[in-house]
């Protein structure tokens, strides 16, 4: 790690508030890093991405000291002449950091910039690996995720680095043949880390998550153009080769695709940040120009009506680095606790195009693909589908071949790499059977078996309320990996423990989380939204899966305690933006959930609740949808009209208020009851207190309606805010 310092003849300043600090910071020895200062229920809290998070604890004006650090670590704010806080100062003071070579030195003569070049793992913490390289005669250093850094030679065997007030030396040991074996490092000075904004590098582009205007940019990516409805895409073939060292990739994908109308002009997506090398049609080079993220390229003819044909795009770069608090992709590089490389693609929202080539809107999938990925040897590469082949090839690499046999949204393709174990499985549900694999990393193998103790018993509840697995021949994978997410055959559950600073282990939220992103192979995998904006359709009925969980594994009463337990802000409707690629999470999930388990109430009827799950899936099956879809099939479904009241939940920020007046008259009372909503036609029923302790429907409108209850104090009159997420006011 790098983090280390001191810091003295600090100045007294005024108190900076704590929302001035919040935000993202970059170190100045290392961009890949990000330090972002938040506050959650009420606390500052400091996260470095990758490596966990923890509480800051004020100890003067603009110096803090994070909780749970050792040696003691503390952070100091800077502000600038206008009280705009501007970067922050890391203070860690750390003892000297030994290394051991565990690579095979290589032969050279001694004291040549070859004879230091190496891997070396720190003492005590196999996690940490330094890596020496020799770049025509000039050293450098780089450790973990930071940057690579040059080192300059102060004498025959010690080196140092220096930026401002921080310097790094490495004194390297040589035996007495003159190989080099162990290097000891002294770290000085504090990290300084420079306050970014959340906005791309092109201010053309509009920033994930936020409520910033919309661009030229965001139209090229979320609109379904002429230029990507006049064709189809039917197959990828993609074929990357990753290097780590370099944080880069390259290789080619071929789009087959069918003609939907002539055209001699089509779009297809790559980040702006990687290079396309040629694109070939028929084994001819194509022209084609590039603005923002797209491609549009020309053929040397018109492409006639309902022809197959096929295009080949060769490519490479670097993919960006993902940045959580934009909600932005991409590639997280980082080393196990035993120095092995772990590396995963997280895209959802950014796009597949940060890394590959395809036409990136949700509204097309292929029917079916092929990722081939080559790795260097001795890792494992996990990606989505079957495993075709696994094969060592020269440059001591090894090429994985995967085959996806069903539809696949683009953001669900995959990219993992680790120092994996594999063990196997099979999941019986009458008649049918499906295979399953698991992945964990090779130093996790008991904790994970205890998580995936709870695999089969989840695909067996999700079976009965969804209907059977819907990828059954490319069988079902669930791994560990760095960050949970939903890839389609592939499901990720996050890391079981910290990778880099801690060893916490919480098999509970391991579970769960296990329950939410395996879910999504129902609800976002084999149902799929066709526009980012109607994301709730994947993300609420995965939710309500993890509360459909609680309920049959533990109670109603737990599953209730969870539901409610993260109540949504209501500030900005679930849906977004059309046509823009809006993606931003909000509300979509908590909710979300909400709103189904309304709906569930509404319809009081269980049998008839789940045989609508299990129609929907079977309806859309490997199909995309938008929220007038899903809303047509339920009114049809269960013969209400309920677009009033997906309405009210999906596109507007407030929820549904029923308003009361609730009056004595003698032994009784009487109760008038309205709705008040933003929705004309909102006429759900909610549950009250008919007799104490005993709810039972009313059915309230925008009018003024009145019930008269004998033998009913006001007190014991209620709404079932258990089972309808309302707001009730009393008049």
């Amino acid at each position: 790690m790098w983090i280390c310092g001191s810091i003295s003849g600090q100045k007294k300043s005024e108190i900076i508030q704590d929302e001035k600090l919040l935000g993202s910071y970059v170190p100045e020895i290392d961009s890949i890093l990000r330090f972002n200062i938040k506050k959650e229920n009420g606390r500052l809290m400091i996260e470095i991405e990758g490596q966990g998070k923890t509480e800051l604890d004020r100890v003067s004006e603009n110096r803090f000291k994070a909780k749970k650090v050792r040696p003691d670590a503390f952070i100091e704010f800077a502000a600038d002449s206008s009280g705009n806080v501007e970067k922050l100062k890391w203070i860690q003071i750390l003892p000297t950091f030994e290394w051991d070579r565990f690579d095979t030195p290589a032969t050279t003569v001694r004291g040549s910039p070859d004879t230091f070049v190496g891997q070396y793992r720190l003492k005590g913490n196999n996690g940490q690996i330094l890596t020496v390289r020799n770049e025509n005669g000039i050293l450098s250093f780089q450790s973990g995720v930071e940057s690579k850094h040059n080192l300059i030679r102060l004498s025959d065997n010690i080196f140092r680095f220096e930026r401002n007030d921080f310097s790094l030396t490495c004194d390297f040991k040589l035996d007495e043949s003159g190989i080099v074996r162990k290097v000891i490092t002294t770290r000085k000075g504090p990290i300084t880390c420079l306050k970014i904004s959340g906005a791309s590098n092109e201010t053309s582009k509009h920033i994930f998550g936020t409520k910033t205007p919309f661009t030229a940019a965001d139209t090229l990516r979320g609109m379904l153009t002429p230029l990507r409805s006049c064709y189809d895409v039917l197959f990828y073939n993609l074929d990357v080769v990753i290097n780590p060292s370099t944080k880069s990739l390259s290789g080619s994908n071929t789009i087959r695709f069918q003609s939907m109308q002539a055209f001699d002009k089509m779009q297809i997506d790559l980040f702006a940040n990687m290079s396309i090398e040629k694109i070939l049609f028929h084994d001819q080079p194509l022209m084609y120009v590039r603005k923002y993220d797209a491609v549009f390229i020309d053929f040397p003819q018109t492409i006639s009506a309902n022809t197959i044909e096929e295009i080949k795009v060769y490519y490479s770069g670097k993919p960006q680095l993902p940045d959580p608090a934009t909600l932005k992709g991409g590639f997280l590089w980082y080393y196990d606790k035993n120095g092995k490389l772990w590396m995963e693609s997280v895209c959802q929202g950014s796009g597949a195009s940060l890394w590959w080539p395809c036409k990136d809107h949700l509204s097309d999938e292929p029917d079916s693909m092929k990722i081939n990925v080559t790795v260097p040897r001795g890792l494992t590469e996990i990606s989505n589908g079957k495993l075709l082949s696994k094969s060592d090839i020269a440059g001591d690499l090894t090429r994985y071949e995967w085959y996806v046999s069903y539809p696949i949204n683009n953001y669900n393709v995959a990219v993992n790499i680790g120092d994996y174990i594999h063990l196997t499985d099979e999941f019986v549900y009458d008649q049918d059977s499906l295979a399953i694999n698991y992945y964990c990393l090779s130093y996790n193998a008991d904790r994970a078996k205890q998580i995936f103790s709870h695999v089969r018993s989840m695909l067996g509840l999700y079976t009965k309320d969804f209907g059977f697995y819907p990828f059954k021949r490319d069988g079902f994978t669930v791994m560990e990996a760095l960050y949970p997410m939903e890839h389609q055959g592939a499901v990720s559950i996050g890391s079981i423990n910290n990778p880099v600073l801690s060893d916490n282990y919480d098999s509970a939220e391991s579970i769960r989380t296990m329950w939410h992103e395996a879910g999504h192979e129902w609800w976002g995998n084999s149902i799929s939204c066709k526009d980012i904006a109607d994301l709730w359709i994947h993300e609420a009925f995965a939710t309500y899966a993890e509360v459909l969980c609680y309920e049959t594994f533990y109670d109603k009463a737990v599953a209730l305690k969870y539901l409610k337990g993260d109540l949504p802000k209501n500030e900005e409707p679930i849906i977004g933006h059309y046509d823009v690629n809006d993606f931003r999470l909000g509300d979509m999930y908590s909710k979300g959930a909400l709103m189904i388990h309304t709906f569930r109430n509404v319809l009081d009827n269980d049998s008839l609740f789940f045989s609508v799950l299990r129609g929907m899936q079977s309806q859309f099956k490997y199909r995309t949808v938008t929220t007038n879809d899903i809303v047509s099939y339920i009114n049809k479904s269960t013969g209400r009209n309920l677009t009033g009241f997906f309405d009210q939940y999906l596109r507007y920020p407030a929820i549904p208020e029923i308003r009361l007046r609730v009056r004595k008259n003698g032994s009784s009372l009487q109760v008038g009851y309205r709705w008040k909503t933003d929705v004309n036609d909102f006429n759900i029923p909610i549950k009250v207190t008919a007799k104490k302790d005993k709810f039972d429907f009313i059915y309230p409108t925008a009018q003024w309606q009145t019930i008269q209850i004998d033998n009913m104090s006001k007190d014991d009159f209620k709404v079932d805010t258990d089972g309808f997420f309302i707001k009730v006011t009393r008049e």
